[in-house]
């Protein structure tokens, strides 16, 4: 699973207590921690869907899915409102809960709105939030309604099977197709140079892939994960050269469902081509526009191997109605195709995107892309070629609410508030890819270094342990980082004295089960 574009590490959080008096927090809960969300677009956003990572110490909850909530500080000063959210354990490792969270925010045009994660709290009852959103059915075969549309997905393959807006003429349904049965979303798929194509809509049910799903009253995802294979079965051909990634995205209030893929090639491997922006949904929607990578709109056929575009669309001139495929995010690791090859309108119903055409791809290379699919109104003569409905949806997705980096409120000196500010530290050398502010980086807990901490009153004298003699030139820098941490982080810190400890029988083993899992170990 991705990270969340929001992330709260274990370190940043205060006791309910400490919060202004004006927040009036509900009673009950113990522990917060404090989130900043600002708004960069000249659109006010309500009731918007985000997702959050976030690290809670172990010994702070019992029981996740009661003990955690969210709250809005209304206007300035408070009171804070509970929204709608649900929590989900990604991992529990190093005595911490790694939780993926989501929920509903409203940030004004050009502003700011502070959020509360409230939790640990044992009497906490089970949520009962009320939204839009409904799911029926077991496993991966569920039926997914909002206010604006039912979705099925498949019971054989688990893809996105068809697709009813409401209010709607229009019904979006292959009517049949390749594979077990016919779906709307038909990838992806990879054909090899030699025989054949591979796909996930020829599954017919685990073990064929495996699933998860997380579900509730804020959003559902299904993930699904396995080899494409020939029409004939998994037990000819090569489809163990490849692994697929497909993740779906049903938000309570939105008109979009995302979609997230991944072909990762095991082995090497020369594909034909390989697809997966592909959707057959019949034929109630007969005419086709598109967005080109300047932001110029086109109306019909044209587009067919242009350059990508930014996004595709079916629509109805008569009665308004459009179905449409905003492309956000895209990544090709093979340096020769890292931009999609094209993409267009193959026939009525039909669109394809092909990120690579005839071209070696070798193992450890990927695809991965992140497209919204949208119910949309089109208005003749209207702005934006008459899309300025999906032009809104589109640039939405694109600026996304963003979180602030917030200043940590300083605590008093104690044992488990001195390893928190540790936590704050970052081996900037030990780098992980896409992390903000070095939130996500190994700190210096992570990695090891850190072999005796000892607190007292305000004074705090740690050991930092040097594997081989080159680390000892870091050592001063180490000093200042963690002198650094200890001045935001704790309230009237005394004396703060580091030693250094040359260990050349430094193992691994020493680091975090999260530092093992990110770096990984030589030989």
């Amino acid at each position: 699973m991705n990270n969340a574009p929001i992330y709260i590490p274990v370190q940043d959080w205060d006791s309910v207590e400490n919060l202004p008096q004006g927040w009036e927090p509900l009673p009950g809960w113990q522990y917060a921690k404090r989130l900043v969300l600002t708004n960069d677009t000249d659109h006010e956003r309500r009731s918007e869907p985000l997702e959050a990572d976030v690290d809670i110490h172990s010994r702070h909850i019992t029981d996740l899915v009661r003990e955690v909530c969210v709250a809005r500080v209304v206007g300035e000063a408070g009171p804070l409102r509970e929204v709608p959210s649900q929590v989900h354990l990604v991992a529990e490792e190093d005595e911490m809960l790694r939780c993926r969270l989501f929920f509903l925010a409203d940030v004004a045009a050009k502003g700011m709105a502070t959020y509360v994660v409230l939790y640990g709290n044992p009497d906490a009852p089970d949520p009962a939030y009320e939204t839009d959103l409904s799911v029926n059915g077991e496993g991966y075969a569920l039926e997914i309604e909002n206010e604006h549309y039912r979705a099925i997905l498949s019971d054989l393959s688990g893809n996105w099977k068809s697709h009813f807006p409401k209010g709607w003429v229009a019904q979006l349904d292959s009517g049949g197709g390749h594979g077990v049965e016919g779906t709307i979303h038909w990838g992806p798929d990879w054909s090899d140079e030699r025989v054949g194509r591979y796909r996930i809509t020829s599954w017919d049910g685990p073990p064929m892939f495996a699933y998860d799903v997380m579900c509730g009253p804020v959003c559902l995802r299904v993930r699904r994960r396995g080899h494409p294979i020939l029409c004939l079965g998994p037990q000819i051909g090569r489809p163990h050269k490849v692994m697929a990634t497909v993740v779906y995205t049903f938000w309570a209030g939105q008109p979009y469902v995302l979609m997230e893929s991944k072909l990762e090639i095991l082995e090497d491997v020369r594909f034909r081509d390989c697809r997966n922006d592909e959707f057959v949904i019949g034929e109630d929607l007969p005419d086709r526009a598109w967005m080109g990578p300047d932001g110029e709109i086109g109306f019909g056929a044209e587009g067919w191997n242009r350059q990508d575009p930014r996004w595709m669309t079916y629509f109805n001139r008569e009665t308004g109605e459009g179905f449409g495929s905003v492309h956000l995010e895209f990544e090709n690791t093979n340096p020769n195709w890292t931009e999609p090859e094209g993409a267009g309108f193959s026939r009525t119903g039909v669109w394809v995107r092909s990120p690579v055409h005839h071209g070696n791809m070798q193992a450890g290379d990927y695809v991965y892309e992140k497209n919204a699919y949208v119910i949309h109104r089109f208005v003749e003569k209207g702005e934006h070629s008459g899309f300025a409905d999906l032009v809104a949806h589109q640039q939405r997705l694109l600026h996304p609410v963003t979180q602030v980096e917030a200043t940590p409120i300083p605590r008093p000196v104690t044992y488990e508030n001195a390893m928190d500010a540790l936590r704050g530290t970052n081996e900037f050398e030990l780098y992980l890819e896409g992390s903000p502010w070095g939130q996500r980086q190994l700190s210096f807990v992570d990695t090891g270094i850190v072999r005796k901490v000892v607190v007292d009153g305000g004074d705090i004298y740690i050991d930092l342990i040097m594997p081989y003699a080159g680390r000892e030139t870091w050592f001063d820098w180490f000093s200042d980082c963690i002198k650094e941490q200890f001045a935001a982080r704790l309230m009237d810190v005394g004396n703060v004295e580091i030693r250094r400890v040359y260990e050349p029988q430094w193992t691994p083993q020493q680091m975090s089960d999260r530092a093992r899992r990110a770096i990984g170990q030589s030989g």
